[in-house]
């Protein structure tokens, strides 16, 4: 919905946020750069200069979005819900069951999505793909679990999201364990280890969890590490 839908990341009120903290950087970044870290991330390419047209018509476009709600104000629903952790690790094989009756329809079997005219995918899609080469790598937030399972729980399937808890996580595993283009110099996100997401699938980590576990949970011993002062 043009970044105006609730619970789905959206734009509305986004404007004033900037400049912002971010511990994948650990220091304040602009809106700028924020735009740049989806083109190089989300989208897999590159980013606009930031003087460009396109950077230019992206940050008045989010700042008019947020022109009616007042500076400091909490917009309702522009994240995604914040879910349950399970008390067991997701599972890949039981997200590709729920993948095939829930998913495979609209993002296709495999992962590759519709496009909106055949063999041109520099024209978009009608459904993106969610792995291969043409989608998000493996340094976005969509490829943490606990991102996607909240995004997917609130808004899946399109238009009757009807996933059980279980459910999302377990199809956001099976997503998660597919191939996904990879991003190099991913050793420098969180240089302040203690502020790495439980979540991020790729080292260093302050903790000894296997790598395994940060990818697909159980979360609470690792959240208990860090929340005990254990850094």
């Amino acid at each position: 919905d043009a970044g105006k839908k609730v619970d789905a990341l959206g734009f509305v009120g986004i404007a004033h946020d900037f400049p912002q903290y971010r511990a994948r950087e650990n220091r304040k970044i602009t809106l700028e750069e924020r735009i740049d870290g989806c083109f190089e991330r989300s989208l897999n390419g590159r980013s606009p200069a930031a003087d460009s047209r396109e950077m230019r018509a992206l940050v008045a476009y989010m700042q008019w979005l947020s022109s009616e709600v007042p500076s400091g104000q909490k917009v309702a629903g522009r994240g995604t819900p914040k879910l349950e952790l399970l008390d067991r690790a997701a599972d890949p094989l039981r997200g590709k069951a729920v993948y095939t009756a829930k998913c495979a329809q609209c993002h296709q079997a495999n992962g590759a999505g519709i496009l909106k005219v055949p063999g041109k995918p520099a024209e978009g899609y009608v459904f993106p793909p969610l792995w291969g080469q043409d989608t998000y790598n493996n340094g976005a937030g969509m490829h943490r679990l606990l991102t996607a399972a909240s995004f997917i729980k609130a808004n899946m399937p399109l238009g009757n999201p009807n996933l059980t808890l279980e459910e999302a996580y377990d199809v956001a595993a099976y997503v998660h364990s597919q191939p996904h283009p990879v991003k190099g110099g991913l050793e420098n996100d969180f240089p302040d280890r203690s502020k790495k997401p439980v979540d991020a699938p790729f080292p260093p980590y302050l903790d000894t969890f296997p790598q395994q576990q940060h990818e697909y949970g159980p979360y609470q011993s690792i959240q208990a590490f860090y929340q005990g002062g254990k850094k």
